[in-house]
């Protein structure tokens, strides 16, 4: 989500996975029918170093924002217990919106290598992976 939505303001965005195909943690979420959001989602409930941060992020997209998301991709959902959210069909209809969020964007995306450095030097960072 954050790849998508980073691309379509403008960056030029390298989403690495060492994963060898895209949303496989979200393919088995929710028993393959991937629990979405929450209709509860509130700052209180996360923990941070910065208490603000959640508030900030919650603020600027919403559960809500998400959920019309998921609408436009004619994605069928329906509530389950504590207001949390799951497709009626495959979490894979997850992954391909998230996919084609990504490629609306112009993501570049590089799957099945594991990152094996980080190094940040003059504000700019260095990833080695592969």
């Amino acid at each position: 989500m954050c790849a998508a939505v980073a691309s379509q303001r403008g960056r030029q965005v390298l989403l690495i996975d060492h994963a060898p195909e895209a949303g496989r943690k979200i393919l088995i979420s929710g028993g393959g029918r991937c629990n979405f959001t929450n209709l509860d989602v509130a700052p209180d409930r996360y923990l941070s170093a910065n208490p603000h941060f959640a508030r900030s992020a919650l603020s600027r997209y919403t559960a809500a924002d998400f959920i019309a998301l998921v609408d436009r991709y004619g994605i069928a959902w329906h509530e389950k217990t504590l207001g949390q959210l799951f497709c009626d069909g495959s979490a894979k209809q997850i992954v391909a919106m998230l996919l084609d969020e990504c490629a609306a964007g112009g993501v570049t995306l590089h799957l099945g290598d594991a990152i094996r450095d980080v190094a940040h030097d003059d504000g700019l960072y260095r990833v080695d992976y592969g």
